[in-house]
């Protein structure tokens, strides 16, 4: 009785100090996951989201303790796809909270732009008949143009008041609402303090006693003032390290680069020419702007005299199961890149994993690897059915891997 009553002693004993430590562990660091545009392309808007869905499933297997979503959850109003695949990976036991930006996808509404993607998908139904003639072809083909352009020029035509209010709508009635009540409550909780027209938030994680700052904005409202007065007052009433997600990127040498960046009045453009200065500042303690929109991977640093990445460092992470997309045919040396390098485009669908630590010298180390699969666009992309047999944790490619360090400066 003696000898089993000291084994059952020990063996609690050691439960106690394994799961001491393992919370010591788990305190110690910080694990979480960046991605984004999941929605589907214009023809197959209604279809289950089947790429996002085993994207999803990888990072569920991947324990983050949350996500950064970057937009384009959909291609036009169609949030339930997107929801059933977030509830089905992130919402089922233990909640995995998810933190999404609002695309330009998101802000696509109005009786015109129905009757206009209906328009096209009907002429894109009619490519699918078999024609003798390829005149044709060739007629529909420019009525699919001439309908896309006039859709584009009625999306753009959209001012920011009325954008204001869709965003703050699909945060609130298209997100929050939607999830599953018992795992709303950190979205109610970022959100608590927020006006009627506020479509961006902040919230923050702690590492062994050292606060991080997440920053959600909205980059479809380049000129709006109460969310850029909003954004400084962030700043400055936390000393801290920082971290910006948003969806369109600053600087890119993508498709959007090219049609976006290269023009000047764009929302694209508008945003980066404000927000940047302040990105930029070294005294405000911005290690990473994540985004999306552009369907692949890009880098965008600047390296220092020591030979050193310097913070902040831009990431580009939009490979959520959307059509991804190569390089755009433009002199991108044109594009503003304000002295920064970008390591090239990376075609592929992905996610960026960061895991954070907090050193006993007071240094924060972000160890950030961005896993996925490249796909060669000239032979086209995988199908849904051979996507989800390729797209499997262990089989996985390191696209890229690179560390960050922050140390807090004298003020």
């Amino acid at each position: 009785m003696w000898k089993k009553r000291k084994i059952f002693t020990l063996i609690i004993n050691v439960s106690v100090v394994f799961l001491f430590l393992s919370q010591s562990l788990c305190a110690g660091s910080l694990h979480f996951i960046a991605y984004g545009d999941t929605r589907c392309e214009i023809n197959t808007m209604e279809k289950p989201q089947v790429k996002h869905n085993a994207i999803a499933k990888v990072i569920r297997e991947m324990s983050p303790d949350f996500i950064l979503f970057t937009g384009d959850m959909v291609y036009y109003n169609e949030f339930g796809k997107f929801l059933e695949v977030i509830n089905k990976n992130f919402f089922t036991g233990e909640a995995l909270p998810v933190y999404p930006v609002i695309g330009n996808h998101e802000l696509i509404f109005g009786e015109r732009v129905d009757k206009l993607i209906k328009a096209i998908r009907k002429n894109m139904d009619l490519l699918n008949i078999p024609q003798e003639h390829a005149v044709f072809t060739t007629s529909i083909n420019s009525d699919i143009r001439s309908l896309q352009n006039i859709y584009y020029m009625e999306v753009d035509s959209v001012d920011e008041t009325e954008l204001k209010k869709r965003s703050r709508h699909v945060l609130i009635k298209e997100f929050k609402e939607k999830l599953p009540p018992p795992y709303s409550a950190y979205m109610e909780d970022v959100l608590k303090n927020s006006t009627e027209g506020q479509s961006w938030y902040s919230f923050i994680k702690e590492i062994n006693g050292l606060e991080i700052k997440y920053i959600a904005l909205n980059s479809s409202l380049p000129g709006d003032d109460e969310q850029f007065r909003w954004f400084i007052d962030e700043l400055r009433q936390f000393n801290g390290p920082k971290i910006v997600f948003e969806h369109y990127p600053p600087y890119s040498t993508g498709f959007h680069g090219c049609n976006d960046l290269l023009r000047k009045d764009s929302k694209a453009s508008r945003f980066r020419d404000r927000y940047t200065k302040v990105y930029n500042d070294p005294f405000n303690d911005i290690l990473l702007i994540i985004c999306g929109h552009e369907h692949n991977y890009q880098r965008i640093y600047r390296i220092g005299k020591a030979g050193r990445i310097q913070l902040p460092v831009y990431i580009i992470s939009g490979g959520g199961g959307a059509e991804i997309a190569g390089p755009c045919d433009c002199d991108v040396t044109q594009i503003p890149f304000d002295d920064f390098v970008s390591s090239g485009i990376t075609t592929a669908y992905n996610f960026v994993d960061i895991s954070v630590d907090y050193t006993d010298d007071g240094t924060l180390v972000l160890n950030c690897k961005v896993l996925g699969l490249r796909c060669d666009v000239s032979e086209g992309l995988p199908t849904d059915d051979i996507f989800e047999k390729q797209f499997v944790k262990d089989r996985l490619e390191l696209i890229d891997n690179f560390t960050l360090n922050w140390q807090e400066k004298c003020r």
